[in-house]
């Protein structure tokens, strides 16, 4: 590949990789099933699948919480809940997202 045609972006939402790396794995996941990541800030991360934006995943990282809204299959509703670490926050995400990619 010519070094020419290399892209170059401060843009974080074309980056390939998630800017908090506290939902690197989760990231990597998403991408797997392929859904998009649209908001890709320290604090906010979203998701959605090509083709169903209105199904969308979205991290909100505030000063005492972590805020995580996930689809609900077959609705236009999100379920919100607040975790206090990333590693319950990641686990409930790869769980609720396994869960809606396969049921």
């Amino acid at each position: 590949m010519n070094t020419q045609d290399t892209m170059l972006t401060s843009d974080p939402v074309l980056c390939s990789t998630v800017v908090n790396k506290g939902f690197a794995i989760v990231d990597a996941l998403f991408k797997e099933y392929g859904w998009t990541l649209v908001t890709n800030e320290m604090v906010w991360i979203a998701y959605t699948k090509p083709g169903d934006e209105t199904s969308f995943f979205d991290i909100k990282v505030l000063a005492d919480k972590i805020r995580v809204s996930v689809p609900i299959k077959h609705s236009t509703y999100q379920f919100v809940t607040t975790f206090t670490e990333y590693y319950e926050a990641s686990e409930y995400l790869e769980q609720k997202l396994c869960d809606y990619m396969t049921k």
